[in-house]
């Protein structure tokens, strides 16, 4: 940041900024803001951009560190096999506007239905259903989901079951509605979450390898979708829709 306000002299006129801080001011005004005012800021973004909560996905994405982060874990993941960092979990709405409602980081050995407090803080936002893959066919989940009136969809993992018939309770349940035609449908929306993921990549260089420890990794991880929201208010103030990168709307 010091090195590109240092390049852009509008910025800094612009801001009335006569001296510019330096490294050290930067790091321990955001570390402040991050301690004191983050998720309050996020929550005011959301309120502000106001998307359709009622149907949400939740899923998780690998984030490769440094192959000498002495912190990160090895992890599994079927398009990288074995890569070792960390990853971010996520309940994102996925209707109107396709934009990340609760996160969590953690190493890359955390298994994606390991995250249960992301379930307790998307009730926050009144979600009706959310959808997700096999990896969260867990009774843990539907317990919880149950407990604070939200509905889980998830695709049916059989683990070592030959059919859905030797599944009990809710698991049971949700293999037969996951096989009817509405819930096929919904099913599909899972794969916008993935689109984010993909966005926040490609646009906002949501992995970054270069990073070492997990609480740095955590911080940068922050104000990138700090700044994806902030976009997405921006886009919603002027009326764009689109989800495509920015050269080619």
């Amino acid at each position: 940041m010091e090195s590109i306000i240092k390049q852009d002299y509008v910025f800094q006129s612009i801001i009335n900024l006569k001296q510019l801080p330096d490294y050290s001011t930067f790091s321990l005004r955001a570390k402040c803001l991050e301690k004191h005012i983050y998720y309050g800021i996020y929550a005011m973004f959301v309120e502000l951009i106001n998307p359709e909560t009622r149907l949400c996905a939740i899923d998780g994405t690998a984030l490769i560190s440094s192959k000498y982060d002495s912190e990160a874990k090895y992890g599994k993941v079927t398009r990288l096999c074995y890569y070792k960092g960390y990853k971010l979990h996520c309940i994102a709405t996925i209707t109107d506007i396709i934009m990340p409602l609760v996160f969590d980081l953690t190493t890359a050995n955390v298994y994606d239905n390991q995250v249960l407090d992301l379930l307790y803080e998307s009730k926050t936002y009144n979600s009706f259903l959310i959808i997700a893959d096999a990896a969260y066919d867990d009774k843990k989940w539907f317990g919880i989901v149950n407990e604070i009136d939200i509905n889980l969809l998830t695709d049916v993992n059989m683990r070592r079951s030959k059919n859905i018939e030797s599944f009990v309770d809710v698991r049971y349940e949700n293999a037969l509605f996951i096989q009817s035609p509405i819930e096929i449908r919904l099913y599909k929306n899972r794969l916008k979450i993935e689109q984010l993921f993909s966005v926040l990549k490609g646009l906002y260089n949501l992995e970054n390898p270069r990073l070492y420890g997990k609480i740095r990794y955590e911080r940068y991880i922050k104000w990138v979708l700090l700044l994806y929201l902030i976009d997405e208010f921006n886009k919603k103030q002027q009326g764009i829709k689109t989800r495509k990168y920015p050269w080619n709307v």
